[in-house]
């Protein structure tokens, strides 16, 4: 049986992820975390198998954030619980491969896929993507979801406007977005 580690901001989320897998055998224990109990420095456990990920559209970058930031171990299995736009996003930000939940699905087709992710782990080793974010390209994309200009990215970053502009035009491309709507499509998901 695996340990698994919810993190959220919907308890009532947790609570039926909770009932789904009860009886299953497929988990021990699931623990959950929101954004404000991590920022209080509440430690997670980087021993879990699984990561159960829900993160709502206006948190998506926070918990891109938490999860890049965590040093999980390979045999760790990210799982996100989202509709396909928001995963899609995530997966780019995160910069590996992760496992999808449609939070349309119903609890069966939930359940369904929740146990052939755990009976197909064995199987499969998580590769990282083709092309993932960099960890600059990340660290700009933050600092223009919060609103910074080029110029002040370039000038708190030490680098020219003319890298910054490259990386915000690498950001773009990894998302499937054009520079013009970059800021707009950024802002739906962060809420810094």
């Amino acid at each position: 049986m695996s340990k698994a580690i919810f993190l959220g901001e919907s308890f009532y989320t947790w609570l039926g992820m909770r009932n789904i897998l009860r009886g299953t055998m497929l988990f021990v224990d699931m623990e959950f975390h929101s954004s404000q109990t991590l920022s209080t420095g509440k430690e997670i456990s980087r021993n879990a198998d699984y990561f159960i990920i829900n993160p709502n559209e206006s948190e998506a970058l926070k918990y891109a954030g938490i999860i890049r930031a965590m040093s999980l171990r390979p045999s760790a299995t990210i799982i996100v619980l989202a509709d396909e736009t928001t995963f899609s996003l995530f997966q780019t930000v995160c910069g590996m491969r992760l496992e999808f939940l449609n939070v349309r699905d119903s609890l069966d087709a939930t359940l369904q896929k929740i146990t052939n992710i755990i009976n197909n782990k064995k199987q499969h080793t998580s590769k990282p993507l083709a092309n993932p974010m960099t960890l600059n390209e990340f660290n700009v994309m933050m600092l223009f979801a919060r609103g910074w200009s080029l110029s002040q990215i370039a000038g708190a970053s030490h680098k020219s406007e003319k890298t910054i502009s490259a990386y915000k035009s690498n950001i773009a491309k990894k998302l499937g977005h054009n520079n013009t709507r970059l800021k707009y499509m950024i802002s739906q998901y962060s809420q810094l």
